[in-house]
């Protein structure tokens, strides 16, 4: 269905004050039109009156007729907005509803799965059937023989009436509709309710006997309506009865997900429709469901008059924010013989020992802390059951998709119980185990930080939103966003690019995708062998670049990165025709080591908190080469994050010396190297002159890898290029070397001279100090050229932004420089605004040179839109980046 159709059918505007363009649309056909309307307002659940529809459709016990079957097919929500014209109308109630929809999955045999989220969580409420409950009554149904119109009689199976249902004193009763068979099931104080509902109206549960509302709703006759305003303010606790199973995607649902992420006991219900510009009913809509199946609780629902005036029999039922999970119901119901039933014999929800409290009271107003998280996060903390607590809170993270600072203290208490467990375990489970850990000290940590909180904020959740309500969302209600370390490449990051408030993080979307990756390399001239290769190109052998290596590390554009064998280069052909895949060289008789060089840089320091030696074995790759030309360029000092270096068993020499930065495409005759803007600093400088492009892009493996003197004119290397070296070839050199210091000697044994011919007149004259100085001298010398050589060991692999939550140390690091560190202060925070802003544009302006050529038409999609697939297959080797010639 067309947007803009749909957009004119919500402001109801009719035929023929249509837009001409709308109208050509729809073929200028008013019967389209008509076909519009109707299945849109059936598929959104419009209400009959006041809507286009009701010209279109003569009969509205029809319409509603249509609305139920479609919903009951979609296995969509009940419609408890129309609850007054389907159950008053129809005589359908929500728990004759679910039950039609279990009772047409039991037939079809389909799995508990096939249920969206919320209708199971409403179907859990109301019919106490779960997860291990459907699995039971399907065993049962394959066991029952009954027939019934050639279909299984599984009706049989499930409940004959609804579950003991948590009340609140504020929601409304509503009468149903009542037929003279009705009244024979109820006795005299629940007749003389129904007269009252009749007569005067819905009432306030609080108002009427606690046990009279729960009977009446189990026989059916009144049901349940729970008011919102535009005024109120709810609170989302952790989420109870919550059913993880899987997204619909029809519009009340991702509306109930957008303003799950949204929402907060600050803002009000028609200040979040501004700001999600929705429609406030659909918003009050939403947040009612919420407080139906206690996702949320809303502040101030009863005042004190309305306390006051609340039956007695209430005072003896507790009004928890959350209920213990609900036993499947029984199948008869055995009414209760006398006029006031004890109250112990009601599922009555109990107050839990171990649940979090929840100030009554809304906590100061202002701008809070956002700490952001990927799915990635939630599934550790889901998969490592570590405890029931916290899966329920990282349920919470993932289906709201935030836990917020009135939250937490409950959180870190769950996992302050994970630190206290033996930590002991290695793979996946260590795995799950840190990541809990880690996340304990970053929150404690973070919350250290000035202002009135710290929420949890999952992306997936933010990307929900359009950018410009993601944008006004934040603004609103965030100074600063700190991201974790790594987000997984599948996570758009586009939201957050250039806007306050500030992001330390990835602040742009091509930062997350392997094109950062390439760049770095550019911008340096360090990085291993990478192969860059588009969607759809075919790899026929190995190409020459990778000769000498023993694995490759395979990064598939959307995935985590995988180590293979180099016997197995041809399987990434597999990968390549979904997505682009960058192809590195890792390793060549031994494992690839790898270092984290965390920034800024002056968070190092000698010694840990807790008086351990804090290790600092990668603190001598600051020294790189290739910091240098990445410190003005990343904003190494107002920004956190990390940096990978990887010892790939090839010496890394950079780019030659006198060659400016280019990216050399084919069919290009000229290349101009170009400075970034922003750059500059002594330890990089870039060459600013046109460089003639030959055809000599690549070297072969020959004349490159292999070859014993380099052949690109660097001769004052003394080593290969890459480092290829033979310690028996070493060996033997030495023994042969002494063998002729032996024999020189011996020659030497009978020509011994004397003192006056040994020293020239100048060196006499040269003091014993003058010559221990000297040494020195040469000594430091030797110290420098080690040290460089070390550092050529070692070449730049990727660079990731935020708090890593696998590393200890590299956390704490990060952790202290964000909180004492000056990193959250507002100088830092503009200066890394403006810093962001010019790395987003030279990384565009990368990515288009490798792109199209000079002068060509340039369409980068864009901001925050996906990230441009590679069109060519691009190499980097020797320090350079160019087009793959396919050798």
């Amino acid at each position: 269905m067309n947007a803009e159709v749909e957009d004119q059918i919500r402001k109801k505007v009719p035929w023929t004050k249509l837009p001409t363009h709308v109208k050509q649309i729809l073929n200028n056909s008013w019967k389209n039109y008509e076909r519009f309307i109707v299945n849109f307002s059936i598929q959104n659940q419009l209400r009959y009156r006041g809507n286009l529809v009701r010209h279109v459709l003569k009969d509205e016990k029809r319409y509603y007729e249509r609305v139920i079957s479609f919903s009951r097919e979609r296995l969509m929500l009940f419609p408890y907005h129309l609850a007054d014209m389907i159950v008053k109308g129809l005589r359908i109630t929500p728990f004759n509803y679910y039950i039609s929809v279990v009772e047409r999955l039991m037939q079809a045999e389909k799995s508990y799965d096939t249920l969206p989220n919320f209708t199971a969580a409403d179907c859990l409420r109301l019919l106490g059937i779960g997860r291990n409950e459907y699995i039971d009554l399907i065993n049962k149904s394959r066991t029952n023989r009954g027939r019934l119109f050639g279909k299984k009689n599984v009706r049989v199976l499930l409940p004959k009436v609804p579950v003991n249902i948590h009340i609140e004193p504020w929601w409304r009763v509503e009468v149903g509709l009542i037929l003279d068979e009705d009244t024979k099931m109820v006795n005299e104080e629940e007749l003389a309710v129904i007269d009252k509902l009749i007569d005067l109206g819905s009432k306030n549960a609080g108002d009427l006997p606690f046990n009279i509302v729960l009977s009446l709703y189990k026989k059916g006759l009144i049901y349940l309506d729970v008011p919102v305003t535009a005024v109120d303010k709810v609170q989302v606790p952790p989420l109870q009865g919550f059913v993880m199973n899987r997204i619909l995607g029809d519009y009340f649902e991702t509306l109930l997900y957008k303003i799950f992420v949204s929402i907060d006991e600050h803002t009000t219900v028609g200040e979040l429709a501004t700001v999600l510009e929705v429609d406030t009913e659909l918003v009050k809509q939403a947040v009612s469901l919420y407080c139906r199946l206690q996702f949320a609780k809303k502040f101030d629902a009863e005042t004190e008059q309305d306390r006051v005036r609340r039956h007695p029999s209430w005072s003896n039922v507790p009004i928890a924010n959350e209920s213990p999970p609900i036993e499947i119901t029984p199948l008869t119901l055995n009414f209760p013989s006398t006029t006031n039933p004890p109250l112990e014999g009601l599922d009555t929800p109990q107050l839990s020992t171990d649940s979090p409290t929840h100030s009554p009271h809304i906590q100061p107003t202002g701008l809070r802390v956002a700490f952001l998280f990927d799915s990635a996060l939630t599934a550790f903390l889901m998969m490592g059951n570590l405890s029931p607590g916290l899966k329920r809170h990282a349920v919470t993270m993932f289906e709201v998709g935030k836990l917020q600072h009135e939250s937490l203290d409950s959180f870190l208490g769950e996992l302050e119980k994970v630190s206290a467990m033996d930590a002991d375990g290695e793979g996946e489970a260590r795995r799950f185990f840190d990541h809990a850990v880690i996340l304990r000290s970053t929150i404690l940590a973070l919350r250290k930080l000035p202002g009135p909180g710290l929420d949890l904020v999952r992306l997936e959740s933010l990307n929900s939103l359009d950018e410009a309500t993601c944008q006004r969302l934040l603004k609103k209600k965030y100074r600063l966003l700190i991201a974790m370390a790594p987000i997984g490449r599948e996570v758009r990051i586009s939201p957050l690019s250039s806007m306050p408030p500030a992001l330390l993080g990835p602040s742009h979307p091509e930062i997350n995708s392997l094109w950062f990756r390439m760049f770095l390399y550019y911008v340096t001239g360090f990085g291993p062998p990478s192969l860059l290769l588009a969607k759809g190109s075919e790899i026929k052998r190995l190409p020459r670049m990778f000769l000498g290596f023993s694995r490759l590390l395979v990064t598939s554009w959307l995935h985590e990165p995988a180590i293979i064998p180099i016997s197995n280069i041809l399987y990434v052909n597999a990968a390549l025709q979904f997505a682009p895949v960058l192809v590195q060289g890792y390793g060549v008789q031994h494992p690839v080591e790898t270092k984290l060089l965390t920034f800024p840089f002056k968070t190092i320091s000698p010694a840990s908190k807790n008086g351990r030696p804090s290790p600092e074995a990668a603190q001598f790759l600051t020294k790189h080469p290739a910091i240098g030309a990445l410190f003005e360029l990343l904003d190494l000092d107002h920004s956190c994050g990390y940096l990978t270096f990887a010892n790939v068993g090839v010496l890394d020499f950079g780019r030659p010396e006198g060659e400016g930065m280019q990216v050399r495409l084919k069919g290009a005759s000229k290349t101009v190297a170009k400075q970034p803007t922003g750059i500059a600093n002594e330890n990089f400088q870039f060459e600013k002159k046109a460089i003639i492009v030959d055809d000599r892009i690549l070297q072969s493996p020959v004349e490159s890898h292999f070859a014993v003197t380099p052949v690109d004119g660097s001769s004052h290397r003394s080593s290969p290029t890459n480092g290829f070296t033979s310690q028996d070839c070493t060996t033997l050199l030495q023994q042969e070397l002494d063998q002729l210091d032996i024999k020189d000697n011996k020659k030497l044994e009978h020509q011994v001279p004397s003192v006056d011919q040994l020293l020239s007149p100048t060196e006499e004259n040269i003091g014993i100090f003058s010559r221990i100085e000297d040494e020195k001298s040469e000594e430091t010398k030797d110290k420098s050229q080690q040290n460089d050589e070390s550092t050529r060991n070692w070449t730049i692999l990727d660079c990731h932004f935020g708090i890593p939550l696998f590393d200890a140390d590299a956390n704490t690091k990060i952790c202290d420089a964000i909180v004492s560190g000056g990193l959250a202060e507002d100088d830092s925070l503009d200066h890394l605004i403006n810093s962001s802003k010019k790395l987003g544009t030279m990384l565009l302006d990368f990515i288009s040179q490798c792109q199209y050529f000079p002068g060509e038409n340039m369409e980068i999609m864009k901001r925050g839109k996906l990230v441009p697939l590679p069109r060519r297959c691009l190499v980097f080797d020797n320090g350079r980046v160019s087009e793959w010639s396919g050798k």
